[in-house]
């Protein structure tokens, strides 16, 4: 479902009259009235006075200035507007502790003047980019909400009819016939009561499914990344003893440990997020891709998960430094595994077994060891499988029974169907109609 993109609004708060006519300018400029709405204000008294009439969602002030400052201002507007974002600036000055103040009384970025056109840009349009995503999840929240209702009513209409059940057991008492019949309507209440959970467990998969796509589309360099590190992680997870619940976890983790950078402002930040050797140092995507999933229910464990991807075995990592066991055994295993098919795709001049002994290097101090042993087991296996004989062939020469060497995509970037996919007729059929509006991308390997 489309959101609605209605304008933001955005006020600037500064006795700087001209200061005010370049912020208008430039943001107008970049972004235009019907996507984002400028206001102005020439004291803290004044600004309070629009905050409380137009409910901004991006506000800029001055620290100093006549009558309250910039950091009352920016407290009494926590009070007034919890959600909007704060950007505190003053004039540049080598012993002022303004941007420490300004954190403190809560504001969500500081800038120095002079005001530079690339900084102000940047940060408004990350707080609009967040804005947008938050309003996309919060619409599929609400999906997922409207199932829940409906299962918790189904709920109350199996207790009723339960209810009702008891009171004619102890009326008919002792009379089989009827406790069988009883019985068999309660089996079929259980199917439909099994029915919406693998119902529910569908949406939920769906709803993985989808965000992996939206990463998928933005990783265009790393195709197929994200599956193949859920297939070694869940290959780790196994090896190391974990339950069941666990490995769900981790695997679903590993599809959605790149979702943060989705939400990056440049093309020029996913790359050096996708690079490890860079990313690890740089990059906060694990600390977005925490913060768009842990308000779904059901996903807690997996945002923390993917939370502490960056952190380091000897505590040298962030964003937290734990270290060791403490670091959670999914975000140990995921690291591994995504740091070596990055750095496989990344470099294919060198085989599996080099880019593992760039890692070994790291065991103990990146890496965690017994993760690591059991990752080389899994890329060498894989390594040993990848001599298997393949044939090349185009959508219009697949046949039934065939098993595909590869994942298949369209010239749009869409996974169409995995790698081991058995093809049939039905398959068959539905392919040729999506080749027929979104062609198929290169040719088809399917194994020998």
């Amino acid at each position: 479902m489309d959101i609605a993109k209605n304008a933001k609004k955005f006020l600037c708060i500064d006795d700087d009259r001209t200061l005010q006519l370049i912020v208008k300018q430039i943001l107008n400029k970049a972004f235009g009235p019907q996507i984002l709405e400028c206001y102005q204000a020439v004291t803290g008294e004044e600004g309070i006075a629009m905050i409380q009439d137009i409910l901004p969602d991006i506000i800029l002030c001055d620290i100093q200035m006549p009558g309250i400052d910039g950091f009352e201002v920016c407290k009494k507007i926590r009070q007034i507007q919890p959600h909007c974002a704060v950007i505190l600036m003053s004039a540049y000055d080598a012993e002022s502790d303004n941007a420490i103040k300004a954190s403190e009384v809560g504001a969500d970025a500081y800038l120095s003047k002079p005001l530079k056109k690339g900084e102000l840009l940047f940060i408004t349009n990350f707080v609009m980019r967040v804005a947008h995503l938050n309003d996309a999840l919060y619409e599929k929240n609400c999906q997922m909400e409207h199932s829940l209702d409906q299962l918790k009513k189904f709920h109350q209409k199996l207790a009723t009819l339960n209810d009702e059940l008891i009171s004619d057991k102890r009326r008919l008492g002792a009379s089989l016939r009827d406790m069988t019949e009883l019985n068999k309507q309660m089996e079929e209440k259980n199917a439909q009561i099994s029915s919406m959970v693998d119902e529910l467990a569908d949406r939920s998969e769906s709803t993985v499914g989808l965000l992996a796509s939206i990463i998928e589309l933005n990783q265009s360099g790393h195709r197929g990344h994200s599956e193949r590190v859920a297939n070694s992680s869940g290959y780790i997870a196994e090896k190391m003893g974990l339950t069941d619940y666990q490995i769900r976890n981790i695997k679903t983790a590993a599809r959605l440990h790149e979702l943060g950078i989705v939400a990056l402002p440049s093309v020029e930040k996913k790359e050096e997020a996708a690079d490890e050797a860079k990313g690890r140092i740089f990059s906060n995507h694990p600390l977005v891709g925490e913060m768009l999933l842990k308000g779904f229910p059901g996903f807690e464990l997996i945002a923390d998960i993917i939370r502490h991807l960056h952190e380091n075995v000897d505590g040298s990592g962030s964003p937290d430094g734990l270290y060791g066991d403490r670091i959670p055994v999914g975000a140990r295993i995921i690291s591994a595994a995504s740091y070596y098919d990055h750095v496989n795709v990344s470099n294919p001049e060198l085989s599996p077994a080099q880019v593992l002994e760039k890692m070994e290097q790291k065991a103990g101090i990146i890496f965690d060891e017994t993760a690591l042993a059991h990752l080389s087991q899994y890329a060498l296996s894989q390594d040993d499988s990848g001599e298997e004989k393949t044939l090349d062939c185009t959508v219009f020469t697949l046949a039934d029974g065939m098993e595909l060497a590869s994942d298949i995509f369209s010239k749009s970037g869409i996974n169409l169907l995995r790698k081991g996919t058995i093809v049939n007729s039905e398959i068959l059929t539905k392919l040729l109609k999506f080749h027929n509006v979104d062609p198929i991308a290169g040719t088809i390997k399917v194994k020998q």
